[in-house]
């Protein structure tokens, strides 16, 4: 009888233990300056919308090379209601200002994005997420890949179906 009461607490033990580290999903709540203007992006004022998230770094190539996917979405699903934003970590605007003249990008381009990747669980770059109308995250790339235009792509229309 003694057994199965160590047992049985032991077992519940390590299921709470496992309930415990469940991670929790990161939370939308972004606020940051566009790059080249005086406006403040806020996630807050597009909720009811999908909002594709790409977390970067001017330093980073993988970043740079992923920027023709985020493009593509933004031309793609924009007249569709589907916010497409990239955060630069940097708090250095001409950096961040460099890469869009260097890439024409049409999307909204955020920079001082530190502390919101940090609120966002970035581990590393770049960091694609995709919130559903809802702003519950969906989807989650981390890295590159030659696909993600086609990755975006599939994703978004699912939401939008």
């Amino acid at each position: 009888m003694k057994r199965k009461i160590i047992l049985l607490t032991l077992f519940a033990a390590v299921a709470l233990g496992a309930c415990v580290n469940i991670p929790k999903t990161p939370e939308l709540n972004i606020s940051l300056p566009v790059a080249g203007s005086e406006e403040v992006w806020k996630s807050a004022d597009y909720k009811g919308q999908p909002i594709l998230v790409a977390v970067m770094a001017s330093y980073c190539g993988w970043c740079k090379r992923s920027l023709p996917a985020l493009e593509s979405a933004n031309a793609q699903f924009k007249d569709k209601g589907v916010q497409v934003i990239g955060i630069y970590v940097d708090n250095d605007e001409e950096a961040v200002k460099k890469i869009i003249e260097d890439y024409d990008l049409h999307s909204v381009i955020l920079f001082q994005g530190g502390k919101t990747a940090e609120d966002l669980m970035v581990q590393g770059f770049p960091h694609i997420m995709l919130f559903d109308q809802d702003h519950d995250l969906v989807r989650l790339w981390s890295g590159y890949s030659d696909n993600l235009a086609e990755q975006y792509e599939k994703e978004i229309n699912k939401l939008l179906d």
